[in-house]
């Protein structure tokens, strides 16, 4: 772990990437099952889709839909939410759900932001149409802009933040967030008391003058979550940021960055981490338990699937740290992404 040191260091790393396939067929050959919208208006655009890993029910947020399926996608409940009316301006904004997360046992909640307004609702995850509330509208509580930029979040458990720094683990469930349109008002990373939907804790802004991150995917894994963005020109280089979920301070300085390489390919588009298992381990001479990432690729005419070991992540993340942690002065190496941040000397030696 590394939120001892108080970096936000980016930092340039080329991580093991297998490109030899195991198999390959036509993507129509690996159909289970696969779900049509039954509505009149069936070419909605899907923005986002999540599960309950206890049901398997599969929820989608769609333009004006929000949809709750079954473990084979036969749908179990459809919720109209409508078209937006015009601002003053005359300017009509698109009902999309921006952010759809599932909160876990004891909150047993599916959270909507989003929509015509960029506010929240949790529903029942047993019925979506059932037990729906709203946040409370105030300014305190946006969790999205209104914009069609990329919203990545998920809940999890983490240590209760003070404003003293003192707080302990495993102490409750937050929404962490990624923002792709960040401002001021909305932080690029932050992380959301659950039931107000309020963030104490935030990553620094970008500096104005940088390219803002896409964010495309959010893992949470062991004690850190990690997020999956692009960034550059045109969105050309694909970052994993990490975060410990356990970050007592205000700045959550225990985030770090390092580039993804993986080939030619350098639009990231997906990613999940989970075990190689047996096939998959044979043929690259790996454990079966060996936590993977995998990541998905993209560019204009082809796609890609590239693995890395954790370990040489985290390997990486560290390297990132203790390259930090021995810049040449008291203050540090600036980080010319984020506003005012730094990388913070300090005694603790990394192996």
């Amino acid at each position: 772990m590394t939120q001892g040191y108080g970096s936000k260091l980016v930092i340039l790393v080329c991580l093991l990437h297998f490109t030899q396939p195991i198999y390959s067929a036509p993507l129509s050959s690996y159909l289970v099952s696969s779900f049509t919208p039954p509505d009149a208006d069936s070419d909605l655009p899907f923005n986002h889709i999540t599960f309950n890993n206890i049901t398997g029910d599969v929820y989608i947020g769609a333009r004006e839909r929000l949809y709750q399926l079954n473990t084979d996608l036969t749908p179990k409940h459809t919720i109209d939410t409508g078209s937006c009316q015009p601002d003053k301006n005359d300017i009509i904004n698109t009902n999309n759900i921006r952010l759809l997360v599932v909160a876990p046992s004891p909150e047993d909640m599916l959270i909507t932001c989003g929509g015509c307004d960029g506010f929240c609702e949790t529903r029942s995850l047993n019925n979506i149409s059932h037990d729906v509330v709203r946040y409370d509208s105030s300014g305190t509580q946006y969790v999205v802009t209104r914009s069609d930029a990329p919203v990545v979040g998920a809940v999890v458990l983490s240590a209760d933040y003070q404003d003293d720094g003192v707080g302990t683990a495993d102490d409750g469930l937050y929404l962490f967030t990624g923002i792709s349109d960040a401002t001021p008002n909305f932080p690029s990373i932050s992380k959301h008391n659950i039931d107000e939907l309020t963030h104490g804790q935030r990553v620094t802004a970008p500096q104005a003058s940088s390219p803002q991150n896409i964010f495309k995917h959010l893992i949470p894994f062991m004690e850190n979550l990690y997020y999956l963005m692009s960034r550059g020109n045109s969105q050309k280089n694909a970052y994993l940021g990490r975060l410990c979920r356990n970050s007592l301070d205000e700045a959550l300085s225990s985030y770090t960055e390092i580039l993804l390489q993986c080939g030619t390919y350098s639009e990231i588009q997906s990613g999940l981490i989970g075990e190689a298992g047996s096939q998959l381990a044979d043929s690259f001479s790996l454990e079966s338990t060996d936590d993977l990432l995998y990541a998905v690729f993209g560019s204009d005419s082809s796609s890609a699937l590239c693995i890395y070991k954790m370990s040489d992540v985290e390997q990486s993340f560290d390297g990132a740290a203790k390259g930090c942690s021995q810049s040449g002065d008291n203050r540090g190496t600036e980080n010319n992404y984020l506003q005012g941040s730094s990388c913070n000397r300090v005694s603790v030696n990394v192996k």
